[in-house]
């Protein structure tokens, strides 16, 4: 709550806590205030919450699932398929509406967000598919998923390099894990998907609680292992795909929460969950916060300081698994 308290006052125009009060209750049309926290900043920081939690229970669950602790939704391409067909479709839309149409927009960028949710799915697709013949053996899946994020990743940076046009700075704004400029239409976009990932991870408690074992355990007490990884990748993977198509990949979100839950909660799933899901949108909605303030009047992008984060945390486990081996 102080948190988004915070995110409604402070901006490249602070507010007062009446002005937030009147803005919210009794403001009207034209009002500066209402503006402001209407139009603004009370949709970036539901934005915000939402695409935390989306990455941080993506990353809980490909943990639990593949069995590794430095797994989050990159592993498995996920935010490389999104990130390159952002950078396609911008293309696209650039050729489309600059070239053929002298400028008429025809493509319009509030497809944006379905573009990357398809190739989010389509990548998981391939990493699944390439792991099928191996029985979705957590470590190849962990491997090919890192294969095919490297692949996607080098083939934003060609296709950012060689095209060079007008949207450039938009998609490598987008490609940094942003909230700028985010208003309703990305709150309703991405809310279904929040609904929709949270009733299924409660359906899929116990399965994914015994995913955690390994998988002669997890066969003897009477799991279907290949077909409850399929379910909960592909929940992991809608997800994190949806949270990447409304405000880019906001890196290691999914790394870190989850072990930060572990730290507080212990490793009993249901409390996992939660904490999980109450971090992860505190992790998101204070970054975003920072990176209005930090460098005011300018603004960072969100996603950069989420990395500045998560990076020593992946030293750190990288570290540890290095003196456990």
């Amino acid at each position: 709550m102080v948190l988004v308290i915070s995110s409604l006052l402070m901006g490249s125009a602070s507010l007062t806590p009446q002005q937030v009060y009147s803005g919210l209750f009794d403001g009207q049309i034209g009002n500066t205030a209402y503006d402001v926290l209407w139009n603004l900043r009370l949709p970036r920081t539901l934005l915000a919450v939402l695409v935390g939690v989306h990455f941080a229970l993506a990353g809980l669950i490909l943990q639990a699932v593949i069995r590794n602790p430095l797994a989050d939704p990159s592993v498995i391409g996920v935010s490389g398929g999104a990130s390159l067909m952002i950078v396609i479709f911008l293309l696209v839309a650039d050729i489309i509406n600059g070239t053929l149409f002298s400028g008429k927009t025809v493509v319009s960028l509030t497809w944006l967000p379905f573009a990357a949710l398809l190739g989010g799915l389509l990548t998981a697709a391939l990493v699944l598919s390439l792991s099928k013949r191996s029985g979705m053996n957590p470590t190849k899946l962990a491997l090919n998923g890192v294969a095919v994020g490297a692949i996607l990743n080098a083939a934003v940076m060609w296709t950012i390099l060689a095209w060079g046009g007008g949207r450039t700075e938009t998609s490598i704004l987008w490609l940094a894990g942003s909230f700028y400029g985010r208003d309703f239409s990305h709150v309703y976009t991405i809310l279904p998907w929040t609904v929709l990932g949270l009733l299924a991870l409660c359906l899929v408690q116990r399965p994914l609680a015994l995913l955690r074992f390994n998988d002669d355990l997890a066969h003897s007490l009477g799991l279907s292992v290949f077909q409850w990884r399929i379910i909960t990748i592909s929940i992991a993977v809608a997800l994190a795909a949806s949270a990447t198509a409304v405000a880019g990949p906001v890196g290691f979100v999914g790394l870190i929460v989850p072990h930060l839950a572990r730290l507080l909660v212990g490793n009993q799933l249901s409390h996992l969950t939660i904490s999980t899901l109450l971090l992860g949108g505190c992790l998101t909605l204070g970054a975003d916060i920072l990176s209005r303030i930090l460098v005011h009047p300018l603004e960072l992008p969100a996603g950069a300081l989420t990395t500045l984060i998560g990076i020593p945390v992946l030293l750190f486990l990288l570290q540890r698994q290095s003196r456990e081996s």
